[in-house]
């Protein structure tokens, strides 16, 4: 069975999700994480010494892979056009032009990937918070700019140097395995495709907290609307505690997962040391939930669209309470994958891998359900190109495989041939025995099929040489049209040795074409015609012809 496999090269971990393409959906087979080890080197070396391990620990050197693009590497731009195009190669044509001027790159050093955003109807309604009321900010119109809708299309577009790109597939080549596209987060919209419970009306930002940046998609119907990356993550939160406790990094972390809280009305800190907690880690995350505030403030702007829910991803997603603050904060209903979970990974799955933490790999695993991405930044001169040397190597096997059975052939034809001769000289003393008692002397085949007499050559078949049906088909085909003559048979019967045709006309004179017309069928000879009749304007006749066809 064919695998597909992602690649997400993670700041903080190394994540690859295994599925096999289904009908219509990718079904997953594994999800594998694994920590990036610290040292000197730079991190994509260590990062694809990981990698490289993965690929050979589960064989997936021949398997399809694509590797995932963090937002902090690409230029992301929602372009706006006055006009519709439909043809893909016209839009890309499009977007190149306006890419030219809003990118700090030239042109022919760039790669870029572009999608249609879909059409926003209305205004997407306020979803109630869990409580049941709805935040003030929220309660009345909202606030900011928000853009009306297009004239013509508006369309999102990811595009990065062409240098990193490259840089990018080498590190996946020299892990084992090259990855045959490289997919921004924009594939995280299809997220909301599989787990029912993050499906609905509203435009939902789907949030990948990762370690060194954030993620944000915002996707509606399972494509996505708008996207930004802002550089906080979990590692501010980690150095707030290990600043303040004065703790290692790798003990920061594992306090951050452990005992990390953040207090809200829906959470309230039940004691002083959590309240501390709280407030050291406050002074990272108010940041962070201000900057995806502005987030949502500029997809409104940009495309005119409110989210109405928050689904928050990733690793540092785990910080207890964060979905609760984040809700209170944003007046946004927020939620983790929780019981969606199991639905992306499957029951069995999900009690043992994690779906939060390898959520863009999963969700690009998903994107291949279709046979290719919807955004591939692996475009023109990167496009991958099949390695077609296996074909050189199986055409010679097919090549020794088809001379072996032409060698079997021709055996086999020999031993029939020689069969076959055996069975004609046998045959042939037989003809010449029996002949001999016959006819007294010895006789091939052929001189006895040359004799005249029964069995000779020149006895004629006792089968008809056409059949009545035949003869009728004849007799129809000769007939002349409709509009020059007016002839209407009403007794045909056909014979072994004749055929008798009554009929009648409007004119004498058809009589003489329609036997004009017999007189062409070749099985018919000798008409010989009756007494013609006057009834009324018609005037009956019959004929009858000899039959020499049966």
């Amino acid at each position: 069975m064919s695998r597909i496999f992602a690649i997400d090269l993670g700041a903080w971990s190394v994540k690859v999700v295994i599925a096999h393409g289904g009908f219509r959906q990718a079904a997953v087979d594994e999800v594998i994480e694994r920590l990036v080890p610290p040292g000197d080197e730079p991190y994509e070396q260590r990062a694809a010494r990981v990698l490289s391990g993965i690929v050979r620990e589960h064989h997936l050197e021949k398997d399809t892979g694509y590797l995932a693009v963090s937002g902090a590497q690409v230029f992301v731009h929602v372009l706006e056009f006055g006009f519709k195009l439909t043809r893909k190669q016209d839009l890309e044509k499009a977007v190149g032009a306006e890419l030219e001027g809003v990118v700090p790159v030239d042109l022919e050093d760039l790669v870029y990937a572009c999608e249609p955003l879909p059409a926003l109807s209305a205004p997407a309604p306020i979803v109630p918070l869990p409580g049941g009321e709805i935040a003030p900010e929220l309660a009345g119109p909202v606030r900011g700019r928000m853009a009306a809708p297009a004239d013509g299309m508006r369309v999102l577009t990811y595009s990065m140097r062409l240098a990193r790109a490259r840089e990018l597939i080498a590190i996946t080549a020299g892990a084992g395995s090259e990855a045959r596209g490289l997919v921004p987060v924009a594939a995280l919209c299809r997220l909301t495709e599989r787990a029912p419970g993050l499906a609905g009306p509203t435009p939902i930002a789907i949030v990948d907290v990762g370690h060194e940046h954030t993620d944000v998609v915002v996707a509606l119907g399972g494509r996505a609307l708008y996207s930004r990356t802002f550089t906080r993550g979990g590692r501010h939160v980690t150095e707030a505690i290990s600043k303040n406790w004065r703790l290692p990094f790798a003990d920061a972390e594992h306090a951050k997962h452990t005992d990390g809280f953040l207090a809200s009305t829906a959470q309230p800190a039940t004691s002083e040391a959590w309240r501390r907690v709280h407030d050291v880690l406050i002074t990272e995350v108010g940041p962070w939930v201000r900057e995806l505030r502005q987030t949502l403030a500029a997809c409104r702007a940009k495309t005119g669209a409110t989210v109405g829910r928050v689904v928050l991803v990733g690793n540092g997603s785990r910080l207890r309470g964060l979905a609760d603050f984040t809700a209170e904060q944003l007046g946004v209903p927020t939620t983790a994958l929780g019981a969606d979970a199991a639905t992306l990974l499957g029951p069995k799955l999900a009690a043992t891998a994690s779906a939060d933490g390898a959520a863009l790999a999963l969700a690009i695993a998903f994107d291949l359900s279709s046979g290719k991405p919807t955004y591939d930044l692996r475009q023109g001169p990167l496009a991958f190109k099949v390695d077609m040397s296996f074909i050189t190597t199986k055409l010679t096997q097919v090549a020794v495989a088809g001379l072996v059975v032409l060698l079997f052939a021709g055996a086999s034809a020999w031993v029939g041939l020689r069969e076959l001769r055996k069975a004609d000289k046998l045959l042939t003393e037989r003809v010449a025995v029996e002949s001999t008692e016959l006819k007294g002397k010895p006789m091939t085949v052929k001189e006895i099929l040359s004799e005249q007499g029964p069995g000779g050559a020149d006895e004629a078949s006792p089968l008809p040489k056409l059949s009545a049906f035949d003869i009728l088909l004849e007799i129809n085909g000769k007939m002349p049209a409709r509009d020059k003559i007016t002839v209407d048979i009403t007794e045909l019967e056909i014979r072994d040795n004749k055929v008798s045709i009554k009929a009648s006309a409007k004119k004498p004179e058809e009589i003489d074409q329609f036997e004009t017309a017999m007189r062409e069928v070749k099985c018919l000879k000798d008409a010989a015609r009756s007494n013609t009749q006057t009834a009324g304007d018609w005037i009956n006749f019959s004929y009858t012809f000899k039959n020499e066809c049966m």
